[in-house]
């Protein structure tokens, strides 16, 4: 069986956080997410993706 390694890298500011998933290398999306309740729900339900398929 092959393991998918997934990668999330975050940049926080100020006012915003931009997120990009990586799978084996390789880049499959890039968005940016607001540093508030709205935005931390959008990345917790990408985390949850990855825990959960």
């Amino acid at each position: 069986m092959d393991l998918l390694k997934t990668v999330f890298g975050i940049v926080v500011s100020s006012r915003k956080s931009n997120v990009c998933i990586m799978v084996n290398g390789q880049k499959v999306n890039d968005y940016a997410i607001s540093n508030d309740m709205v935005g931390f729900n959008q990345l917790l339900g990408d985390l949850k993706q990855v825990t959960n398929p």
